[in-house]
C-alpha cells in the first residue's frame, strides 16, 4: 500500500516532466525550421536578385527576414531553457533520486566565454547563421551599390541607403540578441 501511494505521488511530476520534455523537443524543432526558412529564403532571394541587373536591391529583404527569424529562434531558446530550469529545480526534487537528465546537461555545458561560443558555433551553426546571412546580403548589396554609378540625388538611392543602414542595425541587433540570450542562460535568469 505504501509503494502504491509513493508511485502515485511521483506520477504527477513524471507526467509533467514528460510533457515538458516534449515541449523542449517541439521548440528545438521550431528552431531548426526557422533556420531552414532563412537558408531557403536567402538562396531564393539571391538567385532571383542575381538573375537580373536591376534586382540587386531585393537583397535588402534578407537582413529584415534574418532579424525576424532570429527573434523567433531566441524566443524558442529561452523557452527551452526555462522548461529545463523548471525541470531541474521544481520537478527533480519531487522524484526520489531526482530526474538527473537536466543536471547531466548542465554539468556538461561549461562556461560562456569565447571558447564556449566558438564551440557552440561548431555544434549549433544556428547561433551565427542569422547575422551571417544578413551580412552576406548587405555585403553583396554594398558591392553592387558602389560598383554602379547611381546618383545620390535619386530618391530610390537614398531610400536604398537608408534600408541598407537599417538592415545593418538589425544585423547588429541579431548578434546582440544571441549574446544576450547566452548571457541570461549563464546567469540562470529565466524570467521574461
Amino acid at each position: 500500500m505504501f509503494r502504491r501511494r509513493a508511485a502515485e505521488t511521483h506520477a504527477g511530476p513524471l507526467a509533467e516532466f514528460t510533457a515538458l520534455r516534449a515541449e523542449i523537443v517541439l521548440h528545438s524543432e521550431q528552431q531548426w525550421k526557422t533556420t531552414t526558412v532563412l537558408i531557403t529564403t536567402t538562396g531564393a532571394v539571391f538567385g532571383f536578385a542575381l538573375s537580373g541587373s536591376g534586382r540587386m536591391p531585393l537583397l535588402l529583404i534578407i537582413p529584415f527576414a534574418a532579424y525576424l527569424l532570429c527573434t523567433q529562434w531566441v524566443h524558442s531558446h529561452d523557452l527551452i531553457n526555462r522548461a529545463a530550469h523548471y525541470i531541474r529545480t521544481e520537478l527533480g526534487p519531487k522524484v526520489p533520486g531526482g530526474l538527473g537528465y537536466e543536471q547531466w546537461l548542465t554539468e556538461r555545458r561549461g562556461d560562456l566565454r569565447l571558447r564556449r561560443v566558438l564551440a557552440k558555433t561548431w555544434i549549433q551553426p544556428m547561433v551565427l547563421i542569422y547575422p551571417a546571412m544578413a551580412s552576406l546580403a548587405l555585403g553583396a548589396e554594398a558591392v553592387w551599390f558602389f560598383g554602379t554609378n547611381l546618383s545620390w540625388a535619386t530618391p530610390m538611392v537614398v531610400l536604398g541607403a537608408l534600408a541598407w543602414a537599417l538592415g545593418l542595425a538589425l544585423t547588429g541587433l541579431s548578434v546582440g540578441l544571441m549574446l544576450w540570450s547566452n548571457r541570461r542562460v549563464a546567469r540562470g535568469d529565466f524570467s521574461f
